[in-house]
């Protein structure tokens, strides 16, 4: 336990942040949900994320060795979808950032005559699109972008201080977008979900400088924890813990 404690305690499901970092900046949706605005609040209302799996794709082989069965043998990764949810403010923020972005990509741009001032009897008077419409699909460019997943964790300043580890998932786009249920009865909170491909991730390894090596002439080291000089052993202690320096007893070695 103690080990565990030198790496900041166990890891908890509700620590982790998404953001949206899309190639073409310029794209008329994003002012209007993923703006100023919007970002923060989309970003914020996003209550399930996951983080990626891999799976290889494998091949088999016979015959090497007498008496040996089948071998399998990965040649391929391969990269499946990914969903998240997000509950939905007063203005169903999210949802509208979702809409909009899978429009984009099938070519219904974003259009301002398709808004209204938000009263039920406005909403009544609008029409469709054009019935001969067509679906255009876009350019790639110009509606995947690079989602990140970030997993936090608590520190000593803020409850998302850190982050162990990070995926980058490169050319993401949402693929479907769940139906949202509404139904009378007891009141809950709106929710969406999408699923989203991509072609590949980036894995990111955040690595901790809570201890520094103490032999300070050997840079190239892998960090460890403070060792004693009396005894040469290297313990688990924080450096900032008295327990470290033996509550000042050990020469040179001491807790802040």
């Amino acid at each position: 336990m103690q080990k565990i404690g030198v790496k900041g305690g166990m890891s908890l499901t509700t620590g982790y942040n998404v953001e949206f970092e899309f190639k073409n900046k310029t794209l008329p949706f994003l002012d209007e949900f993923y703006g100023e605005n919007g970002k923060d609040v989309v970003e914020m209302l996003c209550d399930e994320a996951q983080l990626p799996n891999v799976v290889s794709t494998t091949g088999t082989l016979t015959g090497r060795y007498l008496g040996e069965g089948l071998i399998n043998y990965p040649h391929t990764r391969s990269f499946t979808d990914l969903g998240l949810g997000f509950m939905c403010d007063a203005k169903l923020t999210p949802l509208k950032f979702l809409n909009a972005w899978y429009e984009h990509i099938f070519g219904e741009v974003y259009d301002k005559k398709f808004e209204y001032d938000d009263t039920i009897e406005s909403a009544k008077g609008k029409l469709p699109r054009s019935t001969n419409r067509v679906n255009r699909l876009s350019y790639i460019d110009d509606y995947v972008c690079n989602l990140r997943i970030m997993k936090t964790e608590p520190n000593k300043t803020s409850s998302d201080g850190r982050a162990p580890i990070g995926y980058i998932l490169e050319n993401a786009y949402p693929y479907s977008i769940d139906a949202v249920p509404l139904a009378y009865g007891s009141s809950q909170l709106t929710r969406v979900t999408s699923s989203f491909y991509y072609t590949r991730h980036t894995v990111l390894y955040g690595t901790s400088k809570k201890h520094e090596r103490q032999n300070s002439d050997v840079p190239n080291e892998p960090v460890r924890p403070y060792s004693t000089e009396l005894t040469g052993i290297y313990n688990e202690l924080d450096f900032d813990d008295p327990a470290a320096g033996n509550f000042g007893t050990t020469p040179g070695v001491r807790g802040r």
